[in-house]
């Protein structure tokens, strides 16, 4: 693709392509501690609840756990995970958007360079011989 845009190919040799797990890569982390945090106020709210309800001599009811559970969770998420995750997923996606510009400066810049190199490459040759 660098050869395409008048570029030439990256000479380091440690340098790595960008995939989709390095650009997305923090969505995921964060995306995991969010289902694990979840996962953990589930179980935890499921044994409070149902220590409460033994407490006062009623029956286990499913849905009314679940309501419970959503309205936790809701507040938890508008303080908290939900903004977080919003955010970074927000800012990674815009990344692209917003940095194309200095991307394609660098890859002028590169050119440019490039460009040099080969002048001064070209300019030590002929003064060899």
């Amino acid at each position: 693709m660098d050869q395409e845009n008048g570029l030439e190919p990256d000479p380091r040799h440690n340098s790595r392509r960008d995939t989709h797990v390095r650009r997305w890569g923090a969505v995921y982390v964060l995306l995991v501690l969010f289902i694990g945090s979840w996962l953990g106020q589930f179980f935890s709210q499921l044994s409070e609840f149902r220590s409460e309800q033994e407490e006062h001599n009623q029956a286990f009811a499913w849905p009314d756990f679940f309501t419970a559970f959503f309205s936790s969770t809701f507040e938890n998420w508008q303080s908290e995970w939900l903004q977080l995750v919003f955010q970074a997923i927000l800012l990674l996606g815009a990344k692209h958007l917003i940095f194309r510009v200095d991307a394609e400066d660098m890859e002028r810049i590169e050119a440019k360079v490039d460009k040099i190199n080969r002048h001064l490459e070209d300019q030590a040759r002929i003064a060899k011989g």
